[in-house]
C-alpha cells in the first residue's frame, strides 16, 4: 500500500502543507472537513478474523494477513490507524476508498469483502490478500536488466493489463490518481492488480458512495513525484489524461529503468513536473533499442500539456497492442575483445547496432587482411547480407568488449514489411550495394 492520506478535490491549492514520505507526495487541505460518513454499524463477531501479521503500511492505517473462519480463507484487512478516525476528513477517505474500489468488478483490480468496525471500534475493509510482488519490485530484478527481452516482454504485458484495469475504471467515471509501479501488484500466477485506490475520484454518478463530492472550497495536489503528471503537481483540475501520464510514466520505467523528470529529489521532481519539464533520455531509448514507433507511444502519453497526450487509456493500449504484434525490442549480446562477430563467407541471418564498444570490419583479398572500417556505437553492421539473404562479405571483429542488439531476419521483416514498395526498395539497394561491393573487391 502506499501513502494514502491525500483529500480528495481536484482543484487549485492556495493553502496547503506539504510533506515527503519514502517519496511520496502529501499536500494536505487547509479548509473545510467532511462530516464523519455513515459507517456501517454490523461489526463481525468476535473470533471472525484471526490475524496472521501485518504485511504492509500505508498513509492511514496498517494491512493484515488475516484468516476468515467463516469462509476459511485468508484475506488482507486494513485498518484505520485510531488517531485518524478521529478526522472526519480521514475517516470519510478511507471509507470511500472501500467503496469505491466494491465497484469496480474488474480481473485486474482487488475484489472488496467487507467494511465495518471491529469490537474495539476501529474501522476496516476486508479485500482479496494477493500473493506476489509490486512492479517497482519487479523492475529491479538484475537478472531482467532495462533493454532485456525478459523485461521488456513481460513487463509490458502487464503494463497493458494495467491499462486494461483503469481503462475499466475510467468508464465507471474513477480517476485512480497515483499509478506508479508500486501500486501494481504481480501475482504468483500471472495475476496483475493495480492497488491502492486511496486518491481516487469519482465523477459523475457511475459510482455511488455515501460521501460528499468535492467541492470548489477544498484545494489540494496529491500523487507521487516521478510518476505525477504536470497538471496535477500545480493543483489544476485532473481528468483522464493525468491517469494517461502515469501509466506512461509506467511504460517509460519498464523500457528505460528511469524516471520521466530524471535522477532528481522528489522535491525537485514537483517543480519539474510543475514546469511541464518531461525529461525522456534519448541516451537511455539508444541503450535499451526502444524502437522509434514505442519512443512515439510514450513521447504522447508523457506530453507536458495534457491536449497534446492519448485521449482515452484504450487507444493508448491500442498502440501498444499493436507494437507487441509487431515485436516488441531487440535482444542485446555481448562479445569479449577479438571475438569474430560475424565471418566472412558465413549465412548471413542477424544484422547488429553497437550499443557499448568498438568493432573492425575486414576482408580476406588475396590471403592478406584488408580493414574495411571501424565502428563504435550507433554503427549498424550485417544488414547487406540479411537483406539480400546472401553470404556475409566481410568479417567483424570485436576490438574491445562490445555490447550489440541482435535484429534477426523475422524483426527485419516484421519492421519493414519485405511485401510492401518500401521492403522491396531496401532490398534493391541492398542488392545492388553487395554487387558494387563484388565489383571493387575484385578490381574489375
Amino acid at each position: 500500500m502506499s501513502n494514502e492520506d491525500h483529500d480528495h478535490s481536484q482543484n487549485a491549492y492556495p493553502e496547503s502543507t506539504m510533506e515527503l514520505a519514502d517519496g511520496d507526495l502529501e499536500v494536505h487541505a487547509v479548509g473545510e472537513q467532511g462530516a464523519v460518513p455513515p459507517l456501517p454499524q454490523s461489526a463481525p463477531e468476535d473470533g471472525r478474523y484471526v490475524d496472521v501479521g501485518e504485511i504492509g503500511r500505508g498513509g492511514m492505517g496498517r494491512v493484515h494477513n488475516v484468516r476468515d473462519k467463516r469462509l476459511q480463507r485468508s484475506v488482507a484487512m486494513k485498518v484505520l490507524d485510531p488517531a485518524m478516525a478521529k478526522e472526519p476528513r480521514l475517516a470519510t477517505r478511507f471509507v470511500e476508498e472501500a467503496q469505491i474500489q466494491a465497484q469496480l468488478d474488474h480481473p485486474n483490480i482487488p475484489p472488496m469483502h467487507d467494511l465495518g468496525v471491529d469490537p474495539s471500534g476501529a474501522v476496516f475493509f476486508t479485500m482479496k490478500l494477493v500473493r506476489g510482488t509490486s512492479l517497482s519490485d519487479w523492475l529491479q530484478v538484475r537478472t531482467r536488466p532495462p533493454g532485456s527481452p525478459e523485461r521488456l516482454g513481460e513487463g509490458v504485458d502487464v503494463f497493458v493489463k494495467a491499462c486494461d484495469a483503469v481503462a475499466f475504471a475510467h468508464a465507471r467515471g474513477v480517476l485512480h490518481r497515483d499509478l506508479k509501479p508500486g501500486n501494481i501488484m504481480l501475482g504468483e500466477f500471472g495475476e496483475v492488480y493495480v492497488m491502492d485506490w486511496g486518491l481516487a475520484l469519482t465523477k459523475g454518478d457511475s459510482v455511488v458512495v455515501s460521501t460528499r463530492r468535492p467541492s470548489d472550497e477544498e484545494h489540494y495536489v496529491a500523487g507521487t513525484p516521478a510518476y505525477i503528471s504536470p497538471e496535477a503537481a500545480r493543483g489544476e483540475p485532473c481528468d483522464e489524461r493525468a491517469d494517461i501520464f502515469g501509466l506512461g510514466a509506467i511504460l517509460y520505467a519498464i523500457v528505460t529503468g528511469g524516471t520521466v523528470y530524471g535522477n532528481i529529489s522528489p522535491l525537485e521532481a514537483v517543480e519539474a513536473a510543475r514546469r511541464g519539464d518531461v525529461h525522456l533520455s534519448e541516451s537511455a531509448f539508444a541503450y535499451v533499442g526502444a524502437s522509434r514507433k514505442l519512443v512515439r507511444i510514450l513521447e504522447k502519453a508523457l506530453a507536458p500539456a495534457r491536449e497534446d497526450r492519448y485521449r482515452s487509456v484504450i487507444a493508448l493500449r491500442a498502440d501498444v497492442h499493436q507494437f507487441l504484434r509487431g515485436g516488441l525490442t531487440m535482444p542485446r549480446r555481448t562479445f569479449a575483445p577479438g571475438t569474430r562477430i560475424i565471418k566472412e563467407g558465413a549465412p548471413g541471418d542477424q544484422a547488429f547496432i553497437i550499443v557499448e564498444g568498438t568493432c573492425e570490419a575486414y576482408k580476406t583479398v588475396q590471403g592478406a587482411r584488408r580493414t574495411l572500417r571501424r565502428m563504435g556505437p550507433g554503427d549498424v553492421f550485417g544488414e547487406t547480407a540479411v537483406l539480400s539473404d546472401s553470404p556475409r562479405t566481410a568479417t567483424v571483429e570485436a576490438i574491445d568488449q562490445v555490447t550489440a542488439l541482435v535484429i534477426d531476419r523475422v524483426a527485419l521483416e516484421d519492421g519493414l514489411g519485405f511485401d510492401t514498395w518500401l521492403g522491396t526498395l531496401v532490398k534493391a539497394l541492398a542488392q545492388r550495394f553487395r554487387e558494387l561491393d563484388a565489383r571493387v573487391t575484385s578490381g574489375t
